[in-house]
């Protein structure tokens, strides 16, 4: 398996595809703390990739959060939470509901019948998650799915399946996907041009770039 490391100010973040649809499961850490990003892990040998690199780190993994409910980003979640039972899970609450049911978490449609059982503490937008030397703000886009999470730090961003390179999320209907764009719009491109965009699947980006590039924003 490949992984990426990038290091930040305060923070460095490890990226890890996983499953079949190469979703970029993160570790991140900031101090002597860690946070997992969508532990979207399908296979032994991902999970155990994963855990080795929590288990290395020096550090104590604090978090584990899926910033949506669809099976490519929590399919991992419930050995995660069993192998490292002193971290918290949080999800958005209509997030969770979705992990738990495999037609709506897209499980059915992927040819598994995966359902979370792990309990999840309610994350809301405006609520702020502390992590070694940094703190996230978290926030919410609609579209993509009922309460997609977002999470901003001073000079980065987690994502999720919201906004890509090049390109956005997709949503179930029209209005669904103008709520998406308008998302995106007034929470992440009003944040500073620098600001390195970390999303669910593919490369990671910039505000600036897409700002120039994106032909959907």
């Amino acid at each position: 398996m490949e992984k990426f490391e990038e290091l930040l100010a305060n923070v460095s973040v490890t990226r890890i595809p996983v499953g079949r649809l190469s979703t970029n499961c993160y570790v991140v850490r900031s101090g002597t703390e860690l946070m997992l990003i969508d532990p979207g892990m399908t296979q032994n040998r991902e999970l155990e990739e994963v855990a080795t690199v929590i288990e290395s780190a020096n550090a104590r993994l604090r978090w584990v959060i899926c910033t949506h409910g669809h099976i490519d980003h929590i399919s991992g979640v419930d050995t995660i939470m069993k192998r490292f039972p002193y971290a918290t899970l949080l999800m958005d609450p209509k997030e969770a509901e979705l992990a738990r049911d495999p037609a709506t978490s897209y499980a059915v449609q992927l040819g598994s019948t995966y359902v979370m059982h792990a309990e999840a503490s309610p994350l809301a937008a405006g609520q702020e998650i502390s992590l070694g030397l940094i703190t996230y703000r978290v926030a919410t886009i609609v579209g993509h799915s009922p309460a997609s999470t977002v999470l901003i730090a001073q000079d980065h961003t987690f994502v999720g399946d919201t906004l890509f390179a090049g390109g956005v999320g997709r949503a179930a209907t029209r209005d669904a996907f103008e709520e998406l764009l308008d998302g995106i719009r007034k929470t992440l491109m009003v944040l500073p041009p620098v600001t390195r965009i970390f999303p669910g699947h593919g490369e990671p980006t910039s505000i600036s770039t897409e700002l120039t590039t994106n032909r959907w924003l």
